[in-house]
This record gives structure tokens, sequence and C-alpha cells, in this order.
């Protein structure tokens, strides 16, 4: 801001009395002063003076329109904004909408909340091209671009290009005699179809790139699809007993491998194998993630041309969950892993 023709500093004070005059000016005579009056002429003389087009009866015939507010529900919170025709808020409200089918406190948990928050942001734009551009004064426009199906259509984009979520399971059981269980469970990022009076939603293992390396569309009939899924055992020489498996597509095998490498070879707890940073290298790309020594990151740095230093841990490198039994002494332990919202449990 300039005054008196220099820029303004800190600290010093600013006063615009013609505004205060008119504020003053406003309360006394109403809003009509602005429209009708003598601050209608001079607008109107200034556009007119620069090859504008407004005129008095312009100004004369505005009116304020009082619209009903657009309220919306967000989990146990209610979000009220200006309605259409603006487009602002039902854009804001259609993006809580979206987020509203995640766990923003698993995907900060995760280190992937912005990456969801990014896509949705993506779905949103899309979603106002594809359907809300140029029908802001249909009626019953927010209640058509909010429905819940409209909504779902464009989470599912989201779901499809982040791994916010996944759609593997891994759980560990070991009971109090020491018989173990592990199991991996998946529908992939599922088809979005839903059995009929099941609730049951089907995978969609054929689109999964991993799964077909020989390209799409070349699976045999009467053939099982192979799979990444490997739920585990781990009966080490110490005499525990480790049931552990992992989420993360083609990320499954490498994560095992190094907690069990952790576990076998590093003499680490199993909390510390969880835990400890991972790298994973496909298609001539490497991916580390942060905790390793500076010396193993510049030799990486050296040896791949491809390589991608993540600043966090991420469920990008798997989620292994895991449960230890140890007969010596008849304890239990465990570790969820906490790139993917993983608990551990004794009862």
């Amino acid at each position: 801001i300039k005054h008196k023709g220099k820029l303004l500093r800190g600290g010093e004070v600013y006063t615009n009395t013609h505004y205060a005059d008119v504020l003053e000016a406003l309360a006394r005579e109403g809003d009509r002063l602005f429209y009708e009056g003598e601050i209608a002429d001079k607008i109107v003389r200034d556009v007119r003076k620069k090859g504008g087009y407004l005129s008095k009866e312009d100004m004369m015939r505005y009116e304020v329109v009082r619209r009903e507010p657009l309220s919306v529900s967000y989990r146990e919170n209610t979000f009220i904004t200006n309605p259409p025709p603006s487009s602002g808020g039902i854009l804001i409200a259609f993006a809580l909408k979206i987020l509203e089918t995640f766990d923003v406190a698993e995907a900060v948990r995760n280190n992937t909340y912005l990456e969801l928050l990014a896509f949705i942001m993506e779905a949103t734009n899309k979603a106002r091209a594809d359907r809300l551009n140029g029908r802001l004064f249909e009626e019953g426009i927010a209640e058509k671009f909010l429905d819940s199906d409209l909504v779902a259509l464009y989470a599912k984009e989201v779901v499809g290009k982040t791994n916010y979520l996944g759609g593997t399971t891994q759980m560990s059981v070991i009971d109090h005699d020491g018989n173990c269980a592990s199991m991996t469970s998946s529908m992939g990022e599922g088809s979005g179809y839903i059995v009929p009076d099941t609730g049951i939603m089907m995978n969609n293992m054929l689109g999964e790139e991993d799964l077909h390396p020989n390209g799409f569309h070349t699976w045999k009939e009467n053939e099982r699809i192979s799979s990444m899924m490997s739920p585990s055992l781990l009966l080490s020489s110490s005499g525990k007993r480790i049931a552990l498996g992992s989420g993360g597509s083609n990320r499954i095998r490498t994560a095992i491998l190094q907690v069990l490498i952790n576990i076998a070879d590093r003499g680490m707890t199993i909390e510390d194998a969880v835990k400890a940073p991972r790298i994973h290298f496909e298609r001539g790309e490497l991916n580390v993630e942060p905790g390793f020594h500076p010396e193993d990151i510049v030799m990486l740095s050296k040896n791949f041309d491809r390589a991608t230093f993540w600043e966090n841990q991420s469920m990008f490198f798997g989620g292994v969950h895991s449960a230890v039994y140890d007969p010596k002494g008849k304890t239990f332990s465990g570790a969820g892993d906490p790139r993917r919202g993983g608990a551990m449990k004794i009862v």
C-alpha cells in the first residue's frame, strides 16, 4: 500500500477517511444510496468513461436474493455454506463427501494424507467439469450434484489412484497352545460389484497388473490366477514361532523378506524388525524409506540411476502384521505395521 507517495512499513498506520465517510453515509441512508444515489452515479460515470456498458438502470434494478444455505453433514459435523448458483460451497461439500468415505486419521498415520487430499481435489475438479459447469442455475442442482451415487463414482476414482487403504488384509494369530495361523485376504481394490443380499464385494484380480506379467487378456481358462499374497510362518532356531504376512500388492514379497532378514540375520525383536526402514526395487527403480544410515544413502545414490528417497515411511512398502510365541517362557508378542494402521493385542 502506498500512502502519500511512499510504501507503508511495518507498524505504520494507514487511514482511509473516504471509506469511513461512505460507511457512515450508508449507515444513515441505507443501501439504496449505493444503487441509486451519488455513489451509483459515480460508478456509472467512471464505467462509461472507460468504455463500459453499465447503466444507472442496471444499478437501480439490482436486488439482493436471500437463499437457503447449503447444509451437509460431515462425519458428526454439519457444514453450512453458500449454495448454488455459487460454485465454491458446493465444491467444498462435494470434496467433503468424498473425504468422508476415507479414514483421515489412518491416512495421517500412513503418511498418505496429502496424496489422498490431492486426488480428492482432482476428482472434485473433474466432477465440476463433468456435472456442474453450466448447470449451477438448474433446479435442484445441489441435491443432484451431492447425490451419494455420484459422489461414490468419483470417490472410486480416488481409490483407484492411491494406495491409501489398499484391499489386502493380513491377520496373524497364535493361541495359548502355540498353534499358529496366518491369513492374507484380498479383493485387490474391489470390482465395485456387490453380490446381492450378501454384502460381499467381488475382487478385481483380472485387473491386477502384477498378477499378469505377460499382459492382460492372456489368462487361460480353468487355470488359477497366481497371487502375491504370502501368509507365512517362521519357526526360529531359538524355538520361537512367528506368524506373519503382508498387504502391499507387488511389495508384499520384499516387505516380508526384509522382516525375515531382520529377525533371522540381524537379531531384531519383532517390533524392531517390522518398524525398520525398507527398500523396494522393481523395473529398474529403487524406492527407499527414510531411516537408513547416511553412508548407505550415498551408496544407493551412486549405484542406482533411478532412485526415489521417501521422506516418510509409507504403506507403499507393505504392512507386515505378525504374532510371536516363545515356548521357553511361554510368552507372546507381536507387531502391527504402523505403515498400514496395524495393531497387536494379547488376550
